[in-house]
């Protein structure tokens, strides 16, 4: 796969949060279908907060995880949250195919706690499973071989009954995996590679907390407020060309309908499982929760200044899920 026209040329405004939609029409559908997102928040709906990104650390170096009590600042209020490292979301780590990973995890919780590492192949006592869990005060050490093609991972707790409120508060972060193959390809990467954990949360009374009703057991616990690695409303400022998006739906429940908003067609280049054997050109893509999607999206055409949004648009689903349209 050959990628042209990486350098850096020009910038525009890359939007990637939410924002309330007035209304969302599918022009396949009824009048019926007319939906109003006024259900999503309009706090934090004016784009201006910058995109950030986790620290990025090589897993053939030894890395230190500590699940904690932190804060995350939202709207100018610090809220209680869980972290690896301070905030929400852990560091992203990069390992190459063939490499040994060490990673020295401690639980400062109150509770039991450890780390599934999600789609990678590794030894089932190395794999965070509910029966080998870490205790308050208690360290493990994760130690594994890479054996596996290159693609888009991640990880997060595994305790029995536990799992989806630690995820939730913040426990959570991507894992990358490399190979010889990736590298022949020349995507994009450096500044032209951007992971983007979109997650949904409930944020009330300044505070985020997970206390689901007999209904969010039953259908699932969503929020009306999306994070973009760890942030409401970001905005990102990008360089005409090519960009790769390495997209993890980090949500507990909530199903996502991702396209741009002028409805500009991008190419899936990779999936849960790595690359994909031929790339497909789309407008949209279905995400689930724990789904990762590596795309290509090429920004070469557009004017400096033009501001594009990466949204969900409506899809048929449930009576909880599909029927609004928001920007992410």
């Amino acid at each position: 796969m050959k990628i042209p026209n990486l350098r850096k040329l020009s910038t525009l405004t890359f939007c990637t949060a939410i924002v309330l939609i007035n209304s969302s029409y599918d022009a396949n559908s009824s009048p019926k279908k007319l939906i109003k997102a006024n259900s999503f928040s309009t706090l934090y709906k004016d784009f201006s907060n910058p995109l950030v990104f986790p620290e990025v650390v090589r897993g053939i170096n030894t890395v230190s995880l500590t699940a904690q009590k932190t804060t995350l600042k939202v709207g100018g209020n610090n809220i209680n949250v869980l972290g690896y490292h301070n905030g929400i979301l852990g560091p992203t780590i990069v390992a190459e195919k063939g490499e040994q990973v060490n990673i020295n995890f401690k639980n400062n919780l109150d509770e039991e706690t450890n780390i599934h590492w999600h789609g990678l192949i590794i030894p089932a006592n190395m794999d965070g499973h509910p029966d080998n869990i870490v205790k308050p005060s208690n360290s493990f050490n994760y130690s594994f071989k890479i054996n596996q093609r290159a693609g888009m991972y991640w990880y997060h707790p595994h305790p029995h009954n536990k799992t989806a409120k630690q995820a939730y508060l913040g426990l959570a972060g991507v894992f990358l995996v490399t190979d010889p193959e990736e590298k022949k390809l020349n995507l994009p990467s450096g500044a032209f590679e951007v992971p983007l954990v979109i997650q949904d949360k409930r944020l009330n009374d300044k505070s985020l907390k997970y206390n689901p009703s007999k209904n969010d057991i039953m259908t699932g616990f969503m929020g009306k407020d999306i994070m973009v690695n760890g942030i409401i409303s970001p905005f990102l400022n990008v360089s005409t060309g090519y960009y790769r998006l390495r997209v993890l739906n980090g949500s507990n429940a909530r199903v996502y309908n991702l396209a741009f908003s002028n409805n500009s067609k991008f190419t899936v280049i990779g999936s849960d499982g790595g690359l994909l054997v031929v790339p497909e050109a789309v407008n949209s893509l279905m995400l689930s929760p724990g789904e990762r999607a590596d795309i290509l999206i090429d920004f070469s055409t557009y004017k400096t200044g033009t501001k594009i949004y990466l949204q969900s648009n409506i899809f048929s689903g449930s009576d909880t899920q599909g029927k609004e349209s928001f920007k992410i």
